[in-house]
């Protein structure tokens, strides 16, 4: 997943989603899974419940298309964790190694860009120019890259202190250069909080004399650093500035207190949640609040903070299921905290928690299944061993529950290329081609515009302007909030028809000149 653009893309989803479903359906065939525990039944649970939630919002959404793509990749998390949950605690050494293996080749391969690819093999396009000396790929943002090793860092010195294997610890000699090469402040507070909860877990009776030192250390910390910004209104004021750049000052940039625009996209998720505050305005529906309301020309596609998008999207319901959700390989870490995994295992997840409330790791399943990764492992450690085998009913329900997960991936993974197939041939000057899988994707994801849009699109560049005309109408039919449609419309008519859909284009993204060329 971290090699493919850290399964960003649509069309990543649904091999990495029938991969773990097989195993599951295979593991339920043979007889070889085991019940899961109390917490572990009711994460999978919750993180069903959430996904179901996610898939209804788009009764309400103000972007269908964007409510079911978030569906689907809750389908990888969900299929994912279920195939997590057939290992037994004499596997979670095995697990979290491997884990930490992967994290350490994403590590190796993005140092071995840098050092060896050349400028523009490592980083990623970007409107801010320190995104070309930053490292990004494989996964193609900095800041997923720095958490992924942030996780390995943590799981790596862990694993060597608790198992008291030094070799483990070997890894840091490549995840340390990857997490600083990323510049990311966010990684390095998450790596901090991971390694203050692994501590914590580890020593958890502390005389009062150390907890009292430690305090003292921390308040004063925080007040010196509070008094070097001016107090909190400096610190506020700092945090809504941008951050110095990468090619003027590392180490400064590293230090700062900025927010690099967070406050702007916050501020319209809050808006957006007082504007819908029962229900949400559906799943993935927040790039569309921002083009309509951000305060500066950014093409910002998320919050850059899950519980606060949560907030705005799904509502109170949605921020309580994945509240409880995310809460509960907490209370596993806890019950398990005796045990020398637990502490590696919650270090990485609390540093994936921390860094989700400032960024958009969500999005990015290879850099969220770490975290997941860790939760699970605490679920397990948690729970009593041996578990007993599952009932033949429930054996038949989760055979019948992969089987259906896995038609409707294979529905979601053929609508998806089809869609980036009619996409990349517009791009490539081919629109013969863009048309025919055009038409193909109007079959599987007929709930969308784009097929349709994309479909004009290619009539467009063959010259067929009332074909066009007619499906730009029709993916407005479908969408009337898709701006990329109020301009093609705008292309491809005149007069009054034309001030209208320039009209609502301007409404829908006031801030996005439109080039209507000699029209």
């Amino acid at each position: 997943m971290a090699l493919d653009n850290g399964g960003f893309d649509a069309t990543s989803w649904g091999w990495s989603t029938l991969l773990p479903l097989v195993i599951v359906g295979t593991a339920l065939v043979v007889g070889q899974a085991r019940a899961p525990n109390g917490l572990a039944r009711a994460f999978l649970g919750l993180l069903g419940a959430f996904a179901a939630w996610t898939w209804l919002s788009a009764a309400w959404s103000n972007d269908v298309s964007a409510s079911v793509l978030d569906a689907e990749r809750l389908l990888l998390y969900l299929s994912a964790v279920a195939a997590f949950l057939l290992l037994d605690r004499s596997q979670v050494t095995r697990f979290l190694f491997g884990l930490l293996a992967a994290i350490s080749l994403v590590g190796v391969w993005a140092l071995s860009l840098r050092a060896f690819g050349g400028p523009g093999s490592y980083d990623v396009a970007s409107v801010s120019a320190d995104a070309t000396r930053r490292l990004a790929a494989p996964l193609g943002y900095s800041n997923a890259l720095g958490l992924l090793a942030a996780i390995g860092i943590v799981l790596a010195l862990g694993l060597a202190v608790r198992l008291r294997r030094p070799f483990a610890a070997a890894p840091v000699f490549v995840l340390a250069p990857t997490l600083y090469f990323t510049y990311s402040r966010g990684a390095w507070l998450a790596l901090a909080a991971g390694g203050i909860a692994a501590l914590g877990l580890t020593v958890p009776r502390m005389s009062r004399r150390i907890m009292l030192g430690i305090a003292i250390v921390v308040i004063c910390a925080g007040g010196i650093a509070l008094v070097r910004v001016g107090g909190p209104g400096g610190a506020i004021r700092e945090f809504s500035h941008a951050a110095p750049s990468v090619k003027a000052d590392r180490s400064r940039r590293l230090f700062s207190l900025s927010g690099s625009s967070r406050a702007q996209y916050w501020h319209v998720a809050w808006r957006d949640y007082q504007q819908h505050p029962w229900l949400g305005s559906g799943a993935g529906s927040f790039q569309r609040e921002w083009l309509r309301s951000r305060p500066a020309d950014l093409p910002v596609l998320d919050a850059h903070s899950l519980y606060l998008e949560t907030l705005a999207e799904l509502g109170p319901v949605g921020l309580g299921l994945l509240a409880a959700l995310l809460a509960l390989p907490v209370a596993a870490g806890l019950i398990s905290r005796k045990q020398p995994l637990a502490a590696p295992a919650f270090g990485g997840y609390v540093a994936y928690l921390v860094h989700a409330a400032q960024d958009w790791d969500w999005e990015l399943p290879a850099v969220t299944l770490a975290g997941l990764g860790c939760a699970v492992a605490l679920l397990i450690l948690a729970g009593r061993e041996p578990r007993p085998p599952l009932h033949h009913k429930a054996r038949v329900a989760g055979i019948g529950a992969a089987v259906l997960l896995s038609l409707l991936t294979l529905g979601a993974l053929a609508g998806n290329q089809t869609l980036a197939a009619a996409s990349a041939s517009l791009d490539a000057d081919q629109p013969a081609r863009a048309a025919r899988d055009a038409r193909w994707a109007k079959r599987l994801v007929p709930w969308s515009p784009e097929p349709w849009r994309l479909h004009g699109e290619a009539l467009l560049s063959q010259g067929d302007l009332d074909g066009a005309r007619r499906d730009f109408q029709t993916a407005l039919r479908k969408d009337s909030s898709d701006w990329d449609s109020w301009v093609d419309l705008a292309l491809v008519t005149r007069g009054g028809a034309q001030r209208r859909a320039v009209e609502q284009a301007h409404r829908l993204n006031p801030l996005e000149p439109i080039h209507l060329g000699g029209g």
